[in-house]
C-alpha cells in the first residue's frame, strides 16, 4: 500500500515536472520568437531619410553624466545604460547612428541649442526646449515621487504635510523646478548636482525631494541608500528624445525605431536597469560612501594605526597568525571598505598594553572599548557599534539571583581594567571584587570554586563556556546595565568620530546579522522591566501583594534564566553554523554507543567523511560561500540517515558519523549512498563538491580511540586515492571501495 501511494506520488510529480518543462519551453520559443522577429525586422526608410542618414553617419545626443541608471559613464569613456540600450536597438533597426555624450546638463543644452551637439537624450518636453528642439514619441515613463529619510522622521504623507518644510531641487532639472512651484509654503533650496542634493536630504539639512527610480538607483551607487519614496505624486515623467528643429528625418527615424521596439523588449532593458539586483550589484560593486573634499583629505592625511583588545573573543581577539579577528573585526573591514581605506593593526599581548599605546599616541584608534570618564581624558568615542548585557556567571550548584546585592561579601572575578570593572565598581562600591587577567583565568577560579561568580558580557561569557566545555556553569544573573562598545579615538583627532559614525550608520541590520551570526550563536531577549508593577504594588502598600509580586519576579526570572541556561548548555555542545552536534557531543554520544553495544553485543560502525578541495571553495568564492556550502551539505547528509544515526561536525569540512546496531556492510553502503548523492546534488553554478569518507566497524576488542584512528587511516586512503570514494578499514587491512 505505501510503496504504490509513494509511486503514484513520484508519477504525479514527473508528470508536473514535465508539464511545467514544456510550458516554460513554449514561453521561452514565444518570447525566442518575439525577439527573433524583432531583431530581423527593419525600418523601411524613406528616400530622404535614406539620404540624411548619409550625409550625417553620426548623431550626437547629450544628457548628464549624474543620471544614471539612465546614462552611465564608463571608465574606458563607452557610454552605458537604459538609453544606451534603447538608442542601440534603434541603430539595429534603421541603420543609423545615434551615439551619446554626457556632462553637465545646463552645458548640454547650451551645446544643443548652438548645434555643437545634435540633440538631447532622457529630456522632457519642456516649453522653453521648444525653440531649438523637436521631440520624439516617449521612450520611457516614470513614476514621479516625493522623496524622504528614510524611516521618514517627519511623517510626511501628502501635500499638507509640505507645508513650512524644505524641499531641494536639482537647478538644471527644469521639470522638479516647474514642479516645486507649486509649493507656495515649502521652502525651495536649488542645488547644482543630485550627489549634493542626496546628501542634503540624507543630513537633514533639507526634508525633501522630488525623484523617481532612478533617484533610488543614483542614491544606492553613492553609498546614500537612506531614501524612501513618502507617496507618489500626479505627475509622470515622459522622457523623449529632442532633435534640432531644422533635422525633422532624425525625429522620424527615431520614432519608426520606437514603434518597432516590442513591449517584452522595452521591459527587458527596464528590468535589466532598474531592478532591485540592478542596484543591488552596483552597491555591492561600490560601498565607498561619497565623501566631501574636506572628508577625503582626513581619510587620505595620515597612517590609520589601530589597538585592538587581544584575547576577548568573540568580539575581539589577535590569533596566532598575527591577524585581528572576532565581531569588530568584521566590523571594521566595513568601515574600512565604506570610507575607503586600511586600518593597520599594531599588535599587543594584553588589554593595558593597548590602552596605554593609544592613551601615548602610539595607535590613533581602539575598538572593543567602553566610554568612562577616566578614559574621556585621553579619547572621544563614535557611537556604539555593539551592545551586550552583563551578566553573572556561577556553578551549577548556587540559586539564581534576583541582583548583585544579596551576594554580600563573597568574592567576584573581572578583568583588570576592563569598562565592565568600572561600571560595576560605580554602580555596586561594596562588591567584593577579584582582579583577573583573562576571562579564561576568570572562569576556570569559578568552575574550581576558587570565587563566587564571574562578571563579563553574556557573549562572551557563552564563547569561552563552550569552548573550554564548562558544563559547571551557568548564568544566574542579569545585570540593569548594557557594555556598550565603540571605536575610541585620540583625543587630538577630534574630526574622526563624525566621519566612522557615518560609516557605521551606512553599515545595514543585514551585514550586522550576518556578523552575529559568525562569532556569536546565542541570542538574548531584554528583560522584563518590572518597574511600573512595582510602583503600583508599593501604592497600594497591600503586603501580600508585594509577597504575591516578589515571588512572580524571582519565577519569572528563574525561566527567564534557565532558559538562557539552555542555550548556553546547547551552545556548549552544538555547532552554531551548521546546528550539529559539536566534537564534544560527539565524544559523549560515541562512548555511550559504545556502552551499549558492548553491553548487548550489539554492531556499530561509524563514518568519517571529508568534502574535498574545500579549501579552494574558500579561497575563491569566499567564506561566506564556504559557510553556505557547509550547511546545505549538512542538510543533504541528514535526509539520507536515519532517526538513530548520530551526525556531528568533527571539525573544519569533516563529519562524523555513529551508526549504531550497523554492521561494516551497512556503514559501507550508507556512506556511498551520501557520496553519490552530494556528487549529484548542484550547491555551486558551475562546480562540483565531492566528499571522500572513512568506515570502520567498532571491534570488541579496542577502544574508541582505536576506532577513531582506523577512520581516520581510512579516510586518509580514500583521499589519496583519488578522492569521492569510499575506503574501509577493518582491525588489520584498509580496502577501497
Amino acid at each position: 500500500m505505501t510503496q504504490n501511494s509513494g509511486a503514484l506520488h513520484i508519477s504525479k510529480r514527473v508528470l508536473l515536472f514535465l508539464w511545467l518543462t514544456c510550458h516554460l519551453f513554449v514561453l521561452s520559443v514565444n518570447s525566442f520568437a518575439d525577439d527573433t522577429k524583432a531583431s530581423l525586422t527593419t525600418v523601411a526608410l524613406t528616400p530622404q531619410e535614406e539620404s540624411f542618414l548619409q550625409n550625417h553617419p553620426v548623431i550626437t545626443l547629450g544628457s548628464d553624466l549624474s543620471w544614471q541608471p539612465l546614462v552611465t559613464a564608463n571608465p574606458d569613456g563607452s557610454i552605458s545604460g537604459y538609453d544606451a540600450d534603447i538608442l542601440q536597438r534603434i541603430n539595429q533597426l534603421t541603420g543609423a547612428n545615434f551615439s551619446l555624450v554626457v556632462g553637465d546638463w545646463i552645458d548640454m543644452q547650451t551645446k544643443a541649442k548652438a548645434h555643437d551637439i545634435d540633440g538631447l537624450s532622457t529630456s522632457a518636453i519642456i516649453p522653453e526646449r521648444t525653440s531649438y528642439l523637436t521631440f520624439t514619441n516617449p521612450y520611457l515613463t516614470l513614476q514621479t515621487s516625493l522623496f524622504v529619510s528614510r524611516g521618514n522622521p517627519l511623517s510626511i504623507k501628502n501635500f499638507d504635510d509640505l507645508k513650512g518644510k524644505t524641499l531641494a531641487i536639482q537647478k538644471a532639472n527644469q521639470s522638479n523646478v516647474e514642479l516645486a512651484k507649486q509649493f507656495k509654503h515649502s521652502t525651495i533650496l536649488y542645488m547644482d548636482t543630485l550627489e549634493e542634493l542626496l546628501s542634503a536630504l540624507s543630513t537633514g539639512e533639507v526634508d525633501a525631494t522630488f525623484g523617481n527610480a532612478a533617484t533610488l538607483y543614483l542614491a544606492n551607487k553613492l553609498g546614500m541608500p537612506y531614501l524612501q519614496a513618502a507617496f507618489h505624486l500626479p505627475q509622470q515623467l515622459d522622457l523623449v528624445f529632442g532633435i534640432r528643429k531644422d533635422w525633422p528625418e532624425a525625429v522620424s527615424i527615431l520614432n519608426k525605431g520606437l514603434s518597432l521596439l516590442t513591449t517584452h523588449e522595452k521591459l527587458r532593458i527596464q528590468t535589466y536597469w532598474f531592478s532591485d539586483q540592478s542596484q543591488a550589484d552596483t552597491i555591492k560593486e561600490n560601498k565607498a560612501l561619497t565623501l566631501s573634499n574636506n572628508e577625503q583629505l582626513i581619510v587620505n592625511n595620515a597612517p590609520l594605526r589601530l589597538c585592538v583588545a587581544p584575547n576577548w573573543l568573540p568580539f575581539s581577539s589577535i590569533n596566532s597568525d598575527g591577524n585581528y579577528q572576532g565581531v569588530t573585526a568584521d566590523i571594521m573591514s566595513l568601515i574600512a571598505e565604506r570610507l575607503d581605506t586600511k586600518f593597520i593593526l599594531t599588535p599587543t599581548s594584553a588589554w593595558r598594553e593597548s590602552v596605554d599605546l593609544i592613551k601615548h599616541k602610539k595607535c590613533d584608534f581602539i575598538t572593543t572599548i567602553t566610554p568612562t570618564r577616566q578614559r574621556e581624558e585621553f579619547l572621544t568615542f563614535t557611537q556604539p557599534v555593539f551592545t551586550s548585557p552583563i551578566v553573572l556567571a556561577t556553578r551549577l550548584d548556587q540559586f539564581f539571583l534576583p541582583d548583585l546585592t544579596s551576594v554580600g561579601n563573597k568574592p567576584i572575578g573581572i578583568m583588570k581594567n576592563s569598562g565592565i570593572k568600572v561600571l560595576i565598581k560605580n554602580q555596586y562600591p561594596n562588591l567584593n571584587i577579584i582582579d583577573v587577567s583573562s576571562i579564561q583565568a576568570g572562569l576556570a577560579l569559578l568552575s574550581e570554586q576558587e570565587i563566587f561568580g564571574y562578571i563579563d558580557s553574556l557573549e562572551v561569557i557563552a564563547h569561552y563556556v563552550n569552548k573550554e566545555h564548562l558544563i559547571n556553569i551557568k548564568i544566574s544573573s542579569t545585570l540593569p546595565m548594557d557594555l556598550n562598545l565603540a571605536i575610541g579615538v585620540r583625543k587630538d583627532w577630534p574630526q574622526w568620530p563624525p566621519l566612522l559614525n557615518k560609516a557605521i550608520q551606512n553599515i545595514s541590520n543585514e551585514e550586522i546579522q550576518q556578523i552575529r551570526h559568525r562569532w556569536i550563536g546565542i541570542k538574548y531577549d531584554e528583560p522584563i522591566d518590572y518597574k511600573v508593577i512595582s510602583i503600583i504594588i508599593t501604592i497600594l502598600g497591600v503586603l501580600v501583594f508585594l509577597v504575591i509580586y516578589r515571588y512572580r519576579v524571582i519565577a519569572k526570572y528563574n525561566t527567564k534564566l534557565e532558559d538562557l541556561n539552555q542555550k548556553l548548555a546547547k551552545q556548549a555542545s552544538t555547532d552554531q553554523l551548521t546546528q550539529l552536534p559539536n566534537r564534544y557531543l560527539l565524544d559523549q554520544e560515541t562512548l555511550r554507543v559504545i556502552a551499549a553495544s558492548q553491553r548487548y553485543q550489539e554492531p556499530f560502525s561509524a563514518v568519517l567523511f571529508d568534502l574535498d578541495y574545500f579549501k579552494k571553495i574558500n579561497d575563491k568564492y569566499g567564506h561566506q560561500v564556504g559557510d553556505d556550502v557547509l550547511i546545505q551539505v549538512t542538510q543533504e547528509m541528514s535526509h539520507s540517515i536515519r532517526d538513530t544515526d548520530i551526525l556531528g561536525r568533527w571539525g573544519g569540512e569533516e563529519f562524523l558519523l555513529v551508526c549504531p546496531k550497523t554492521t561494516l556492510d551497512g556503514a559501507i553502503k550508507l556512506a556511498e549512498k551520501i557520496r553519490i548523492h552530494i556528487e549529484q546534488h548542484h550547491f555551486i553554478e558551475g562546480r562540483k563538491i565531492t566528499l571522500s569518507a572513512g568506515v570502520a566497524e567498532f571491534n570488541a576488542n579496542e577502544n574508541y580511540h582505536s576506532l577513531l584512528k582506523r577512520l581516520d587511516d581510512a579516510l586518509y586512503v580514500a583521499k589519496n586515492s583519488g578522492r569521492n570514494t569510499v575506503s574501509t578499514s577493518k582491525i588489520e587491512t584498509t580496502e577501497t571501495v
